[in-house]
């Protein structure tokens, strides 16, 4: 068996390879040709694209720096700037501190407006003050004197570079600079978002970008991490009169391609690298031989497929189909070997078919063997509950007798309604509202006996657990050993409660009573004896009907012990769900 198994493994493997060989072989072929051939349109794709990025990139940078200049020149008449600057010696403190909070908010709304803006400062030169959008008051540095004198000579953006910071100034009045001017309008920009904007272009490994301020002998004004090289070399290579252009160059061993744009308002240049061998390839006839591979494409996969359909898929998917069956418990079915050529397949459906008449054949054996079990520990168990109850009512019953109850006659009806239900229906499931109403028969009996000193407090039987089908007898035992075991050696205030709650689409029936006689230690043996129901245990009633609902339902249907509200204990069955 092993060594036919192996045999149409090794079969099956060599189609299987085979096929795929036939398939893979041309496309690797044409692959190649279409990667080669293909390369010299990517190029100009990739030139146009990628000078299109750099543009926009630099158009939306313009239109955000100029929109930062209004907001600088608008900012210059603010009411408060201009007391601070003029009215400061004759203001009070409240009013100076009001008018700086008015000021600071109005250089953080600025702050705020811009991902590219790192701090907004005003300097008042007539107070030596400086409001921030971050820092608040301070005393004016001296440095910005040498800002304002480098901003003045500039054109456009007027951006200016001042130990490592990036700054955008604007003065008032705009004919003086340094110590003469009222105050200046100071935008910090911050580099790492200038960065992060041009890790946008890095798509590619060892590529790089540079935004160079040209104001400055062509020095970075920023830079991301690119390949190690110096930009100078490359700009050197580049014919900068255009606004915008490509060009070839090699630094060392590296081949580059490079792609630049300018700005003559921000007066800087966007410089883009790439690797040469990423962009280019020249090669011919392009589009025809897209066409070819297409075509080729589709002969092979359409031949692929057939072939595996026709051999492998077919076969698998009837294998498939009658496996779903199984599942959703049709045993009666079976696969025609004559349907497939396949050795493989035709040994498949010939052990399927074996495998179902084996389950066919066991199942019945195990589930007849099962329910046979079933009823008879049924009838085993239930018939230990009705003797119980049988020699306790006649000695009731003598005892009223030799008293002279009254009560004697309604007593003996109680008892024959009783009997009549044990022995007029043999069915093992019954109603849950039969079960109750004989469980209150129960309880008149006891009432009746115990007129004075018993109260029972039975609620209603919930209509939609009406017709729940439970086991015979689950509730009038437990009202039985409640009485027997609690409350009978009460001598007054006896209390036995019978109560039903729904949860989770489960019902639970609760007995309780007030008895005195239950420790902790007696708790505790009780439960342990329902968790391990050993089978040399002794039969009590719980343990009986523990074992009935587990029997009629599932694991979760259990017997569970607690001690009651009332001071006795608490007996509470929880029955299977009521959709099954």
């Amino acid at each position: 068996m092993h060594s036919l198994t192996r045999k149409l493994n090794i079969s099956l493997f060599k189609k299987i390879i085979t096929i795929f060989l036939i398939v893979i072989a041309p496309i690797f072929i044409l692959g190649i040709y279409i990667r080669n051939w293909g390369a010299n349109t990517v190029r100009e794709e990739l030139s146009k694209s990628s000078t299109a990025q750099i543009e926009f990139y630099l158009s939306q940078l313009e239109k955000e720096i100029e929109r930062l200049k209004i907001l600088q020149y608008t900012c210059l008449n603010d009411e408060h700037l201009n007391r601070l600057a003029v009215q400061y010696s004759i203001m009070s403190d409240y009013d100076i501190v009001s008018n700086m909070r008015q000021l600071q908010a109005r250089l953080i709304t600025i702050a705020y407006s811009s991902s590219y803006v790192k701090n907004v400062s005003a300097h008042v030169f007539s107070i030596d003050k400086t409001i921030s959008s971050s820092r608040g008051v301070d005393d004016l540095d001296n440095r910005v004197y040498e800002r304002t004198r480098t901003a003045a000579g500039l054109q456009g953006a007027q951006i200016i570079r001042y130990e490592d910071g990036l700054y955008l100034t604007t003065v008032y009045p705009s004919d003086n600079t340094g110590p003469d001017s009222n105050y200046v309008i100071e935008i910090e920009l911050d580099q790492d978002v200038f960065k992060e904007d041009l890790e946008q272009f890095n798509i590619y490994p060892d590529s790089g970008s540079y935004l160079i301020d040209l104001t400055n002998s062509n020095e970075i004004a920023m830079a991301n991490t690119g390949k190690p090289m110096q930009f100078r070399e490359i700009l050197g290579d580049l014919s900068i009169a255009d606004k915008s252009g490509t060009y070839l160059s090699k630094i060392e061993d590296y081949h580059c391609y490079s792609v630049y744009a300018k700005s003559e308002y921000l007066n800087m240049l966007l410089l883009r690298y790439l690797p040469e061998n990423l962009v280019f390839t020249p090669m011919r006839n392009f589009t025809s031989w897209i066409w070819i591979f297409v075509m080729v494409s589709i002969t092979v996969i359409i031949i692929f497929t057939l072939s595996m359909n026709r051999f492998i898929n077919k076969p698998i998917k009837k294998l498939v189909e009658v496996f779903r069956q199984v599942e959703k418990g049709n045993l009666q079915i079976s696969l025609d070997t004559n349907d497939v050529r396949s050795k493989e397949f035709s040994y498949l459906y010939t052990r399927f078919n074996k495998m179902v008449d084996s389950l066919n054949m066991l199942i019945d054996q195990a589930y007849k063997q099962k329910i046979l079990t079933q009823r008879a520990e049924l009838k085993q168990l239930q018939a230990q509950i009705k003797p119980h109850f049988l020699y306790n009512s006649f000695f009731i019953i003598n005892t009223m007798a030799q008293m002279g109850d009254e009560n004697l006659i309604e007593f003996s009806n109680h008892l024959g309604e009783y009997y009549r239900y044990l022995t007029r229906n043999a069915a093992d499931i019954i109603p849950l509202y039969e079960e109750v109403e004989h469980a209150r028969t129960y309880t008149s009996i006891l009432s009746m006996r115990f007129t004075k000193n018993l109260k029972v407090e039975f609620s209603s039987c919930p209509k939609e657990f009406a017709q729940y089908p439970i086991p015979r007898l689950i509730i009038q035992p437990l009202i039985e050993n409640a009485f027997e075991h609690a409350v009978e050696k009460r001598m007054k205030d006896r209390i036995i409660s019978i109560s039903f709650e729904s949860e989770n689409e489960r019902l639970h029936i609760i007995v309780e009573d007030n008895g005195t006689s239950l420790t902790d230690e007696k708790l505790t043996e009780l439960q342990q004896m329902l968790t391990s129901q050993s089978e040399d245990a002794e039969v009590t009633a719980l343990l009986n009907i523990n074992r009935r609902l587990q029997l009629q339902y599932d694991e979760v249907s259990r017997v569970l012990l607690k001690r009651s509200l009332l001071g006795g204990l608490r007996v509470e069955l929880i029955l299977g769900l009521r959709g099954e």
